[in-house]
């Protein structure tokens, strides 16, 4: 089965969890691959699958096998495939039965590719059923001339009967094997080949969980690369990419012209200026014809057709810096939930490229348009990057908490029919900004009406308001959020009755994390980031109201993980104040810590669920 429908279907395992016992939807029964590998790093690839389908759920997902080539790079057979039924019954697919077609947009990005799809569609499938294929993919053109790569990463969501991997390599190109659970390696040598044989079986499963790391940094593996390390790679990259950022005429005009414009400064103001035009004015499209995922376009044509891809948007911002005379170097990274590298370069998890400037040690993401100079997305931060241009490592910076701090003051008016008239202010500092641009953006144009009821029904809160927000690319302006707003009743008035702390027009983050409860255990690390979210409600009661009790006071501090809330009165106003500081130090939390965060999540819930008590 191809394994980016297997890839697919890993994200509609969580769902499974709420049953008792998990049960995969198919299993890999038989697998075994043979890569010739030539000394320019072209290759071919035979590939034998059965696969087992074990569940209702496996004939929905597995009945058929998506398998995708590059047009531009590479050719694919489909020699033979069949159904095996549960009675042994074997059943040829036909040939009208395999279908092409081509690459779907990926995630609604803009996206054009020579990447083509070969469908095979089984016949009679049934629990039970064991679907085999044989594929010949010939790779005529490698992404890196003169080199090979190749990675398999196991998936713990599936059983594995028996999976084997061979490796005939010409003496001309040299093969470096980092293997993890695989077992096996060199088998024998000829006069013109190398023979390696590895071979993987697992007979657990587990499920996927929520938030947790790319596979990349927790299973089993395969990993083969000619190259012998990641600065040899990054010059590869550099090579394809260098050319393409040279600034010409056309550039130096346009780079000036953008400073002039922007009222000049220092460099760092200048490379701020020219990043925000780059986020305003090239739009993301990905055109991937043959090695277009790695190979970028020229800068003055990126500027021409208005677009490009992330290569595309690191080539003209860094061409306008070097028109400026400002130093930069693409920076290879993942985008997403992959915080290692392995052992040697093949691509992934690296799936993004975004740019470092070492005179201000600044790492600039130019396809973030709703992301402010001098930060960078979450989902490139922690991570390793390849700095082709300076042969080195690097990292990009973490999210702390003491950087990363979110504001929110609320003023409450209980009416004598028990509504509730609010005014709220939102501000945002650090990194941690962006992604409230971010959020907003859908925002954008919507009727008030219906910002303020998907807002409050979030908390289970109705009313009307009306929320006013930075605009998410207004980079000058610091970002804040404004509410006023009209919520219905939340308790009986007058009393006697008790009301817990409404969260009104805001976005309830400590409400949020209260609703959010860990895991009773992990088995894989997972994502996390440091924030602090300091919260002031202040709530008016009408004069005669007669407030008895309020919530005690809450103070928890332990493993990184702290929370305070004050509750005072004076006459018929009262303050609430409540603190928050997540700080993780890293992005990369063991499994562990899923069970450090019990004892603050009960902390929490019990002071949420604290009343004011009136009559």
């Amino acid at each position: 089965m191809a394994k980016k429908l297997i890839i697919t279907l890993c994200i509609l395992l969580y769902s499974l969890l709420a049953h008792a016992e998990y049960q995969p939807s198919f299993s890999f029964e038989r697998y075994i691959k043979t890569i010739s590998v030539h000394a320019d790093g072209t290759n071919e690839v035979l590939e034998e699958t059965l696969d087992k389908i074990e569940t209702e759920t496996g004939i929905k997902n597995g009945g058929q096998a998506d398998l995708s080539y590059i047009k531009g790079m590479q050719t694919l057979q489909i020699l033979d495939a069949y159904t095996i039924k549960p009675d042994g019954t074997k059943v040829k697919v036909k040939k009208e039965n395999i279908r092409e077609r081509d690459d779907p947009t990926s995630n609604g990005a803009v996206m054009f590719s020579d990447t083509k799809h070969k469908v095979i569609i089984y016949p009679e499938v049934s629990v039970g059923s064991k679907l085999y294929s044989k594929v010949k993919t010939t790779n005529f053109k490698s992404l890196f001339k003169n080199h090979f790569i190749f990675s398999e990463v196991t998936l713990p969501y599936f059983k594995y009967g028996y999976y084997e991997i061979n490796f005939i390599v010409d003496k001309g190109i040299t093969l470096n094997f980092d293997n993890k659970g695989f077992a096996g390696g060199f088998i024998k040598e000829t006069n013109d080949q190398k023979i390696y044989k590895y071979t993987y079986s697992q007979d657990t499963v587990t499920t996927t969980e929520p938030g947790m790391v790319s596979l990349y940094d927790v299973s089993n593996h395969l990993m083969v690369s000619s190259f012998k390390d990641y600065a040899e790679y990054g010059q590869a990259y550099q090579k394809l990419s260098h050319p393409k950022a040279k600034p010409t005429a056309y550039i130096q005009g346009l780079a000036d012209a953008i400073i002039a414009k922007s009222g000049g400064g220092d460099k760092r103001a200048e490379a701020k200026a020219l990043y925000e035009w780059v986020v305003k004015n090239i739009r993301y499209v990905a055109v991937y014809i043959a090695d277009g995922g790695v190979n970028p376009h020229f800068a003055e044509s990126i500027v021409r057709n208005g677009y490009g891809d992330c290569k595309d948007h690191a080539v003209i911002y860094e061409a306008l810096l070097a028109a400026r005379g400002i130093k930069s170097s693409p920076a290879l990274i993942n985008s997403g939930e992959a915080f290692t590298l392995p052992k040697y370069p093949v691509l992934a998890p690296q799936n993004h490229v975004i740019t470092y400037i070492p005179e201000f040690d600044l790492y600039v993401d130019a396809t973030a348009q709703n992301v402010p100079f001098g930060y960078i997305p979450f989902t490139v931060r922690d991570k390793p990057t390849v700095l082709t241009a300076l042969n080195k490592m690097g990292r990009t910076p973490s999210m702390k908490a003491s950087e990363n701090i979110v504001r929110t003051i609320v003023k409450f008016k209980i009416q004598t029919n028990g509504k509730i008239d609010g005014i709220s202010t939102l501000a945002v500092s650090g990194p941690i900004e962006s992604s409230y641009r971010e959020n907003q953006v859908p925002n954008i144009g919507k009727d008030d009406a219906k910002v303020a009821a998907d807002l409050l029904s979030q908390y289970g809160e109705t009313g009307i308001g009306r929320l006013q927000f930075t605009k998410p690319n207004s980079f000058n302006e610091r970002y804040e959020e404004n509410g006023t707003f009209t919520l219905d009743p939340v308790a009986n008035y007058p009393g006697p009755a008790a009301m817990t702390i409404p969260v009104g027009l805001t976005q309830g983050r400590i409400y949020t994390i209260s609703k959010d409860k860990p895991l009773d255990t992990r088995k894989y690390p997972y994502s996390c980031f440091g924030r602090t979210y300091l919260d002031y409600y202040t709530l008016e009661f009408p004069k005669k109201t007669k407030i008895t009790r309020l919530p005690s006071n809450v103070s928890y501090s332990n493993n990184g993980m702290s929370y305070k809330a004050t509750y005072k009165k004076k006459d018929n106003v009262i303050n609430v104040m409540r603190e928050m500081i997540l700080d993780d130090k890293n992005m990369f939390c063991e499994a562990k810590r899923e069970e450090q965060k019990h004892a603050f999540f009960d902390v929490l819930q019990k002071d949420l669920r604290g009343q004011i008590f009136y009559e």
